[in-house]
Formats: C-alpha cells, structure tokens, sequence
C-alpha cells in the first residue's frame, strides 16, 4: 500500500479523532464468531466434565454427615471432638429458627482452657453485631464483677446457652432452649472446666432443670452429672441486664462471687 501526504494525512485524523473519543487500544478488524465461540465453550465444558474434575472444594467426614438432612442429631454431636468440631456443626445446623433472623452465630469468648465457664442466656443486639458474647453495656458488667474477685475474659471461658439473637431480645422459648441444650451440655464436655456458673435464669433452668425464678435459687452450689459420670458445681447467680434494672440486688450477685472466689480457692489449695 502506497502512502501519499493525503492517505497520510486522513489517517492521522481519524487516530486523533478516536483518541479524542476516548479509544486506548486498538481493535482487531474482523468478525467476531460469536457462535464458534459458545460452541467451543460448551465442548471444552463437557471434556471438563468428562475428566471428573471437581468443581467445589470436598467437605470433611463431619461436615459431609452435617448437610445429610438423615443424618442423627445426637450422633453428630457426639463426633464433635473438639471446639471446632461443634463450631462447624453449629454454623451449618439449620434447624433453629432464630438462625434466620440473627446476624451471625456467636459461638464463644475467652480462654478455653479455664477452670471457670461462665454460660449466659442468649446474645443481645451488641452480640449478634460483634459475634461475641456478653460485649454490650451487661457484658462491661459483667468484666466488673470477674476482676471483683480477681478474674477476667482471659481466666475465665464464657458462652450462650442460645448461640443466635432472638428478635427484639426476647427471652428464648422452652422449645429453643430444648433443641439447642444439647449442643450445650456437648460444649460443656469438650471444655470440661472445673466450675460453671450459670447466668440469669434462662440459663439456670436450661441446665438444671429447675422451676421458679433467679432468686429462687442463685447462691448455692449444685452439681450437674456429664454422660461419662463426671460432676461439675455450678452455681447460678443474677444476670449483669438485671441488675442494671435493678442495682439493689447487686449485693445478691456479690454474695455469689464470693461463694465463686472460695470454689476456686479450694481448687488452688
């Protein structure tokens, strides 16, 4: 092809004229076969296919037995072996309605392996926000009264007997408590402290299975019994939402920490 000042010239004007309309590359002059395309697209899929190349990540032997909706319950729970283990579980069990509804899980806060698990009712909307437990105005409370008698969330180990939010805090029902204890008394096995205290009274009569209010039966030491046969105190005192409403009482939960403070005393000596 021959160049002459006016074929020069016209090319030089419509390169100025598409880098004024913003054009920074250059395109390619032919036909796109856009049918050719997808055809090949669909063969190379099917020899994909053909390999048996796995398309997703492979769950674990847990998580597999988790999404089969036939698998047992109690089964599973008795697999989980470690706090990842029930974790996992808990992050793929569906069948609590109150997971629909909740931000997130909120599994647990501070050291596992302590002597003293602290087990509250249910998470507030702080919680559900930050995945943590008792991290709102009755969770800076409750840090209070632990370095009252010398503790803190790095001594202690503390969870929900509800991992999710119920709407507008309501206080769980009877048949949230029942579906979801089991995982608790399973939690309770892999941390096996030396101690438990239950916070509130939901808490309390999950685990104790006891009637009538807080007040009713705070401050005195009981004993729950695991399905290896080992026992565990727990005592339950008021919770720290309570006595926000009702600071008289503090002198109740007082009582209790130190009935707390000589437990672990009896431990140490």
């Amino acid at each position: 092809m021959e160049f002459n000042n006016n074929t020069l010239k016209g090319l030089i004007d419509k390169l100025e004229w598409q880098l004024s309309m913003g054009v920074e590359a250059m395109v390619e002059e032919k036909n796109n076969n856009y049918f050719y395309q997808e055809k090949t697209k669909i063969i190379n899929d099917d020899n994909l296919r053909k390999l048996d190349i796995p398309q997703k990540p492979s769950f674990s032997k847990l998580e597999a037995e988790i999404i089969d909706n036939k698998s047992d319950h109690q089964k599973i729970l008795k697999k989980c072996l470690t706090l990842d283990d029930l974790k996992t579980y808990m992050l793929n069990f569906n069948d609590c309605d109150l997971k629909k509804t909740a931000t997130q899980l909120v599994f647990s806060d501070g050291n596992p392996k302590s002597n003293v698990m602290i087990i509250g009712e249910a998470p507030g909307a702080e919680e559900d926000r930050r995945g943590i437990p008792f991290c709102g105005a009755s969770g800076q409370l409750l840090d209070k009264m632990l370095n009252s008698i010398n503790l803190n969330r790095n001594s202690v180990y503390i969870t929900n007997v509800i991992p999710w939010r119920p709407p507008g805090n309501r206080t769980p029902n009877e048949n949230e408590i029942n579906l979801m204890k089991p995982f608790l008394m399973r939690h309770i096995e892999i941390v096996s402290p030396k101690l438990l205290v239950a916070v509130g009274g939901s808490a309390a009569k999950a685990i104790l299975d006891i009637e009538g209010g807080i007040l009713r039966h705070r401050g005195t030491w009981k004993e729950i019994i695991l399905r290896d046969g080992s026992k565990i105190p727990i005592i339950a005192t008021l919770h720290p939402a309570y006595l926000l409403r009702a600071p008289n009482q503090k002198k109740l939960a007082w009582e209790d920490l130190k009935l707390i403070r000589s437990k672990l005393e009896e431990f140490n000596s």
